[in-house]
């Protein structure tokens, strides 16, 4: 099963902890760029999915329930 928004979240947060508390610049700039990475996959995760180029208005209407 793959990871869920909040893990993701949550692993953001735990970098971005270590980074402040990590005293080697470049580590903690590392570790910040990471936790980036995690919160964008999170945001990702949280967003509806976009209908696919080619997909019909009728087809996502019909999918939603606002076609009527």
């Amino acid at each position: 099963m793959p990871p869920s928004e909040a893990a993701y979240k949550r692993t953001a947060n735990r970098c971005a902890e270590l980074a402040i508390a990590s005293p080697a610049p470049s580590v903690a700039t590392a570790l910040l760029a990471l936790a980036l990475d995690y919160m964008a996959l999170a945001d990702r995760l949280g967003r509806p999915a976009v209908p696919q180029e080619g997909q019909h208005l009728e087809e996502i209407q019909e999918a939603t329930g606002f076609g009527d």
